[in-house]
C-alpha cells in the first residue's frame, strides 16, 4: 500500500494535514528502563508534526521520572496538577515544543488521575473531550514496567508501542509487559518496535525471537512489525543539546529510519475499533483506573 492510498483510506489526510475522524491515540512504552522510549516518543512526534503536517500532542505520563521537557529543554510553570486543583485549564498548561508539537506536562500530575473525585472525572472529560478537535494524534509517554500506573495508560490507549532493544532484559521484559496487559484486555493491538539494531535484519530477527515466543505461551495475542531504528551514535549529540535528532541532524541514520517508521504506521489504519478520540481514552483511563482500585 502506498503512502498517500493509505493515508486516505485511514485516520489521515496527506493533503490536509488534519485527521478526518477522531484522533489516534497511542501509548509508547516499554519493558524496562533504557532503551530509548523518550527518545522515540519525541522525535516520532518531530516527524508526525513536521514531516506529515499533523497535529500532535504529547502526554509526558511516565510517573516521578518524566523527562519529555528536558530533552526539549522546555520548563512548564504548570502540570497536570494545577488542572486538578481548578488554577488552570487544560488549554492553559499546553506548552509548544519544536515544530509545533504541544506537550501536556503531567509528570506532577498524573497519578492523581487513577484516584479521581467524581467532580474532578467530570471536569477533565469536558477538558479533554475540547482537545479532540484540536489534534490529530495524542503520543503518550509512558513509564517502563508493569506498575499499575504503566498498565493503566497502556489499557486505555488503544494503539500500543513497544519499544524493544536486542538486549536479553528487553526482550524479556517487553514479553512480560504484553502478557500482563493481555490477559487484562486480549482483543489490544501491540505494535513492536525494534530500536538500536545495526539493520533491519536484526531488527526483524528480534521481532521473530518475541512473536515466536508469544505465539508460544499467548495465543491469540496480535502483534506486528512497525519497523526498526538504528543504532546510532549521534543521538547522543542530540540528547546532550536538548533537541530532537530529527530536527538537529535529519539526515542521521536514526532520523532517516524515524521518518519511514512514522510513514509506515500513518499507512496503516488503526484495527476495527482502536480508533477513538482524546476524550474516549480519558474515558478508558478512568473505566481501567476504577478497575484496578
Amino acid at each position: 500500500m502506498d503512502q498517500a492510498s493509505g493515508l486516505r483510506g485511514g485516520e489521515f489526510s496527506p493533503e490536509r494535514g488534519r485527521s478526518t475522524h477522531l484522533p489516534r491515540v497511542i501509548s509508547v512504552t516499554s519493558g524496562k528502563g533504557g532503551v530509548g522510549k523518550t527518545n522515540v516518543s519525541a522525535n516520532m512526534a518531530y516527524v508526525m508534526a513536521t514531516r506529515f503536517g499533523l497535529r500532535v500532542l504529547v502526554l509526558d505520563a511516565d510517573l516521578g521520572l518524566g523527562n519529555m521537557d528536558v530533552l526539549f529543554n522546555i520548563r512548564p510553570t504548570s502540570t497536570l496538577q494545577d488542572v486538578l486543583t481548578g488554577n488552570r485549564s487544560l488549554p492553559e498548561i499546553l506548552v509548544k515544543g519544536p515544530g509545533g508539537i504541544m506537550i501536556l506536562p503531567a509528570a506532577s500530575g498524573v497519578e492523581e488521575m487513577t484516584s479521581l473525585t467524581p467532580d474532578q472525572n467530570l471536569k477533565l472529560l469536558e477538558e479533554f473531550e475540547g482537545l479532540s478537535a484540536q489534534f490529530d494524534v495524542l503520543l503518550i509517554d509512558t513509564g517502563a514496567g508493569i506498575s499499575e500506573n504503566v498498565l493503566t495508560f497502556n489499557l486505555a490507549s488503544r494503539e500500543t508501542l513497544v519499544v524493544v532493544t536486542p538486549e536479553p532484559t528487553s526482550r524479556t521484559d517487553a514479553f512480560a509487559l504484553m502478557k500482563v496487559l493481555f490477559r487484562r484486555q486480549p482483543d489490544k493491538p501491540f505494535l513492536f518496535l525494534a530500536n538500536m539494531v545495526r539493520d533491519r535484519q536484526e531488527g526483524v530477527g528480534l521481532f521473530d525471537l518475541v512473536s515466536k515466543v508469544a505465539d508460544n505461551f499467548l495465543p491469540g495475542l496480535s502483534l506486528s512489525f512497525a519497523g526498526y531504528l538504528p543504532a546510532d551514535s549521534s543521538l547522543t549529540q542530540a540528547v546532550r543539546s536538548q533537541r530532537a535528532i530529527n530536527e538537529m541532524l535529519p539526515g542521521a541514520p536514526f532520523s532517516k529510519g524515524m521518518e519511514t517508521v512514522v510513514r509506515t504506521l500513518l499507512s496503516r489504519p488503526p484495527r476495527p475499533g482502536a480508533e477513538g478520540g482524546i476524550g474516549l481514552w480519558m474515558k478508558r483511563l478512568i473505566a481501567a483506573a476504577e478497575v484496578e482500585s
